[in-house]
């Protein structure tokens, strides 16, 4: 395991406070045995991110395309910011909102205090937070009589001067104003401030005050080394701790290893772990923080300094490094988590997408949208970029777990037998969603309307990701599942409606086909939609690639291999129309008694349309080759002569192309939508009854084998239109064009 500790600007940060949080880090690393590295360009399993500016998005995407998990100290909160010295409280807000963008992208949050934690919770933030001490070497602070001598030498203080020390920058956030105010009220002491950056920040109202206005028993240091800060710490009789503010609290755990008597501001973010009058003393004001220093002074209250130093010890290099090693290690213990953060790392490649691509249905499902989503993914996965598929589980329990596997994450779900097998998974799902975070998506491209679209959704707004829809199905063609034939008018202007709610986003729409956009305009979409026919892999169909010994092991078995062969690949459901064939098929064989048909899928209608072939006493003639899985789809289409539908449910025709690439000319039901892909009496032969499907088998069963031969070899001339180059780099337009209106939209929010 190797740690990246990060903090923007690491070059400059040895000139600032936040140099002794990355010191004792890499310390509290050292002393558990924890690898780590300061190069963004190194190999490394975590990235500890302690930065909140403007690398951080970049450094939190690179490390989660490599594969590592992100552990976000969370060292600032809003309060920080809420000083009007410092910030404006409207300035505070977006602050706070940027935060809250940031947080989320972590696995785990760290909180110095109980209370940090607390207001982080309260922002709404969902990601595990652990409270985390900030660490101090304990070693290293102890208090040093010759140092403090050293230290009283150089200041001009005799043995007898009593000392109060202020650390910190010299803001009036910090306390400055009331350090002066109460070395006024007690001139007897000595007070010294001394900064705790090499470049302390002065307004100009702090400048006036500290050229014109600080009292004499007032001494403002330079930035001094690290033995004369331990003197100071030595020397000291009380350390005042003014500030009206606290993240790191690292300059007051060294105060308290010295064995000091602390003296600080009653603040909600020392709640926790200072406890007045045990470790510590607590003043609201400046009346307060007098009295108390000139108590412990005088000797009148108790003397707190052995319980500061236990506090202190607490706070050690080595407790700290034994909490962060366990955080570290609990980030890879989820078995999915480390898979897909593997699987990131092996397939991330430099200025390339990862993309989330959400469905429903997918492999082994046999159907259009999965074939589509298959092509899709291989597609993009060949052109470099990192793909996911978000997903239903197989097994439909929605009990089980969730699953990863070679870049798919499945969801617990349930079967709708009813609408052929498709999966409804749990709506939202808080561990999906804490995976799909560690894939740093880029994109989202959703391709359903389902459960697993409101996943998608969820993911989208809480990651701020854009995303696309494409519409695969033309669902007022499939109404008669729930309606049973009633209400239908009804059912499909419900199905238009839901369908402009879902896609009348601020998103980028895609669809297969002229006629899908044209559906959808009537829904009243008016917004710009991408037209992309979905690529074929026409290489892996084409007849000279099949696996010719399996197909003709098909055809001995059934006793068809010197028979003509009509084919159908595809769902086997009403939609379909399936029937329409069969019904007219006697008279097909009468006439061509040498003619069978094999039919390939599987659907809600299988049963009863093997009980219409044995109606028709066609058994004989007509065999269901079942499901069959997409990489083996290519040899049920070679088992063919000619490529049979009467479908006009279909929003692109995604099986008659593939028949086409197969070398079948297509025998097709008219539909609008196919008027791009078949071209009658070129690519195949449109039919719109019973009796012009009879006449278009026979049409083509006597034409001349050259002609035939022509008919195939346009068909294969037109699928390659189709190609998957072409295909992948309209989706991919689509994606960069989602991506560059959201970046400026956010980008003008944020203005």
């Amino acid at each position: 395991m190797k740690v990246l500790l990060y903090f923007e600007g690491i070059d400059k940060i040895s000139r600032s406070g936040i140099n002794k949080v990355l010191k004792y880090q890499q310390m509290a690393l050292d002393s558990v045995g924890i690898e780590y590295t300061l190069d963004p360009d190194d190999d490394f399993d975590i990235l500890h991110i302690n930065t909140v500016f403007f690398n951080s998005e970049p450094i939190i995407s690179k490390a989660r395309k490599n594969g590592a998990a992100i552990v976000y100290n969370a060292h600032s909160i809003e309060d920080d910011f809420k000083n009007p010295s410092f910030i404006t409280n409207m300035v505070s807000k977006v602050f706070q909102e940027r935060l809250k963008g940031l947080y989320l992208k972590g696995d785990c949050i760290i909180a110095p205090t109980l209370y940090s934690c607390n207001t982080l919770q309260n922002y709404g933030i969902k990601t595990p937070i652990e409270v985390v001490p900030n660490a101090v070497d304990t070693n290293n602070y102890i208090r040093n009589s010759e140092k403090a001598d050293n230290f009283r030498a150089v200041c001009g203080f005799d043995k007898n001067d009593k000392i109060v020390v202020s650390i910190g920058q010299t803001l009036k956030k910090k306390g400055f104003h009331d350090f002066l105010s109460i070395a006024k009220m007690l001139p007897e002491y000595k007070f010294v401030w001394i900064p705790s950056t090499k470049s302390s920040l002065f307004s100009l109202e702090i400048r006036n005050i500290t050229l014109h206005d600080y009292p004499p028993n007032v001494i403002l240091s330079d930035y001094v080394s690290e033995d004369d800060y331990i003197g100071a710490l030595s020397a000291a009789d009380v350390i005042l701790y003014p500030t009206y503010e606290e993240s790191e609290g690292i300059n007051l755990l060294e105060c308290m290893a010295c064995k000091n008597n602390i003296v600080v501001r009653d603040l909600p973010v020392y709640q926790d772990w200072l406890k007045d009058g045990v470790n510590c003393y607590k003043g609201q004001n400046n009346d307060d923080f007098a009295r108390i220093v000139k108590d412990l002074i005088e000797g009148k209250i108790n003397d707190v300094s052995l319980d500061a130093r236990k506090t202190a010890e607490e706070h050690s290099l080595k407790n700290v490094g034994i909490k962060l090693k366990r955080i570290y290690e609990a980030t890879q213990e989820d078995v999915i988590t480390t898979a897909i953060r593997k699987f990131a790392k092996d397939n991330n490649k430099n200025d390339k997408l990862h993309i989330g691509l959400f469905s429903d249905t997918y492999y082994p499902d046999v159907n259009g949208v999965s074939v589509s989503i298959e092509t899709l993914r291989k597609q993009l996965q060949r052109m470099g970029h990192t793909v996911y598929v978000i997903t239903a589980t197989l097994d439909t329990k929605l009990v089980g777990g969730v699953e990863f596997e070679s870049g798919v994450l499945r969801i617990p779900a349930v079967k709708l037998k009813q609408l052929y097998g498709y999966r409804i998974s749990r709506p939202i799902s808080i561990q999906a969603l804490d995976y799909i975070k560690n894939m740093d998506l880029d994109i989202i491209h959703i391709h359903t309307e389902f459960t697993i679209r409101m996943i998608a959704l969820a993911a989208a707004r809480l990651y701020k990701i854009p995303y696309c829809y494409t519409s695969h199905t033309m669902w007022e063609d499939y109404t008669h599942y729930i309606t049973k034939g009633h209400f239908d008018k009804t059912s499909r202007k419900l199905v238009g409606m839901y369908s402009k709610y879902v896609y009348d986003r601020d998103c980028e729409i895609i669809v297969p086909s002229q006629k899908t956009f044209e559906v959808l305009k009537t829904y009243g979409i008016k917004k710009q939609m991408h037209v992309v026919p979905t690529g074929i892999d026409t290489a892996r169909l084409n007849p000279e690639n099949v696996n010719r010994e399996y197909v003709d092991g098909i055809l001995d078995s059934l006793n068809i291999k010197d028979k003509f062969r009509i084919v159908y690949v595809g769902r086997l459901a009403q939609e379909k129309s399936l029937d329409l064939i069969i019904e007219n098929l006697t008279d097909v064989f009468d006439e061509y008694p040498d003619t069978v048909m094999l039919i390939t899928g599987y659907g809600p209608s299988e049963e009863d349309l093997k009980a219409l072939v044995k109606q028709k006493g066609l058994t004989d003639k007509v065999f269901f080759m079942g499901k069959q899985p997409p990489d083996q789809i290519q040899n049920y289409y070679a088992l063919g002569n000619l490529f049979v539908t009467a479908s006009t449910s279909e929003t692109q025709g995604l099986t008659y192309i593939e028949a086409m690439a197969a070398g079948l000319p297509v025998v097709a039901r008219y539909d609008e939508v196919l008027t791009d892909v078949l071209v009658d009496n070129v690519t195949g032969l449109f039919f719109k009854t019973g009796k012009e499907f009879v006449s278009n088998i026979s049409k083509y069963r006597n034409l001349p084998e050259e002609k035939q031969a022509e008919m195939r070899n346009n068909a294969l001339k037109k699928a390659e239109e189709y190609s998957l180059e072409t295909f992948g780099n309209k989706i991919l337009k689509a994606y960069y064009r989602a991506i560059r209106k959201s970046t400026v939209k956010r980008a003008t929010k944020h203005d």
